[in-house]
């Protein structure tokens, strides 16, 4: 009774937001506002650039001090948590100059426009390169690969602890899950979209839908095989 209330309730939300995501003009596109959403764009990955290198000087610097006992103790976590909040910023840092560049040349922006987002893509590309080694400022006292070392994340792996590895995976786990509903919207929201404007976005909808075919056969195939 209740699986049946909940799909009468998926079925009237899903009818309704139907209809209002074909009543929006979605032929307006994203050509009249391209400049100043490059602009936004290339703002927000500055702003992380800024963040990204003042939290690296903040960690360095506590990295540097001689503490012991709970002082020690909190310092390790502030660490911990600083270097989690950089790289999650270094991550947003690179997609949002992969779109400002997309954006830049979709929209046909001026040639200084995009001669900058490509500076900005290349400074993130810089930034991920030098964000893992800071692992090292983080645990100085641990024999942790180097991020230029091949198979670095496995490596990484092994050199975790049980309590380590745990945790890891359940953010994989909440990841692969949130993806694959992330992956799913994004295919309903091309079908709208080629609906509404009768520009069709075949083929970014075949290429998500091999993306969800191959991790997920990737994930099914890994613990079927152990």
């Amino acid at each position: 009774m209740r699986m049946i209330i909940w799909t009468l309730v998926g079925a009237v939300v899903g009818f309704f937001g139907m209809y209002a995501a074909l009543s929006i003009d979605f032929k307006a596109g994203f050509s009249p506002i391209g400049f100043e959403l490059n602009i936004v764009l290339i703002a927000i990955t500055l702003l992380l650039f800024v963040f990204i290198a003042v939290s690296s000087t903040q960690m360095k610097k506590k990295a540097g001090l001689t503490l012991t006992g709970v002082d020690e103790d909190e310092r390790d976590m502030w660490q911990y948590k600083k270097f989690s909040d950089l790289n999650l910023c270094n991550t947003i840092a690179l997609i949002v100059s992969i779109v400002a560049i997309g954006v830049s040349i979709i929209t046909d922006q001026p040639a200084w426009l995009l001669l900058t987002s490509g500076g900005i893509l290349l400074l993130s590309i810089v930034f991920s390169m030098l964000v893992p080694g800071l692992m090292k400022t983080v645990y100085p006292d641990r024999e942790l690969p180097s991020a230029s070392e091949k198979n670095f994340a496995k490596k990484l792996l092994d050199a975790s602890d049980e309590g380590e590895r745990f945790v890891m995976l359940q953010g994989y786990y909440k990841t692969f899950n949130t993806m694959n509903l992330s992956l799913i919207i994004a295919l309903m929201l091309f079908i709208l979209y080629s609906v509404g404007t009768g520009d069709s976005q075949l083929f970014s909808i075949f290429i998500v839908g091999l993306i969800l075919i191959v991790t997920n056969a990737q994930y099914l195939l890994t613990i079927r095989n152990k």
